[in-house]
């Protein structure tokens, strides 16, 4: 699980480093909490989003959730097209790769995990505010961990 929180940190690290090394883009980045229907449990999300054209972002997040029993978290890279644009509110489809480690420790034989790759399908919104924006994400993994998760928090932009 510390392997796992220190992963989460750096990946944000690295969103952050990255963003203020690109002058003139529209990056954002930042967090907030998640829910997985397969694992029952609340996560914890970090991410980042780079505009590449005014309709079409790319974005990576990273989620943590915290199951009874077992560690589970994923990656997820995305393509964000924006389907209503106005000043202060956006409003996009979602597709892209997950990819989730379950972890179990066994005791006393040690641990065991399993790692899956999936598909992303969903759809998004996002609130201009005067500090951040405010986003909510719902989305669908297809695959052998096919899953429902919401995720909502702030983005800040750089």
């Amino acid at each position: 699980m510390k392997r796992t929180i220190n992963l989460a940190l750096l990946i944000f690290g690295l969103i952050f480093s990255y963003s203020t090394s690109v002058q003139g883009q529209d990056i954002k980045a930042g967090g907030g909490l998640a829910y997985g229907s397969e694992v029952e449990a609340i996560g914890i999300q970090v991410g980042g989003v780079y505009n590449i054209t005014e309709e079409v972002s790319g974005a990576a997040d990273f989620i943590i959730f915290f199951p009874d029993g077992y560690d589970f978290w994923e990656l997820n890279l995305n393509a964000h097209y924006d389907f209503y644009a106005e000043e202060n509110v956006h409003v996009y489809g979602l597709a892209g790769l997950n990819y989730a480690t379950t972890k179990v420790d066994l005791i006393p034989s040690g641990s065991r995990s399993n790692s899956e790759i999936g598909l992303n399908l969903g759809g998004g919104a996002e609130f201009g505010l005067d500090f951040a924006n405010i986003y909510t994400e719902l989305k669908y993994v297809l695959g052998d961990a096919d899953q429902l998760a919401i995720s909502a928090g702030l983005r800040f932009p750089f």
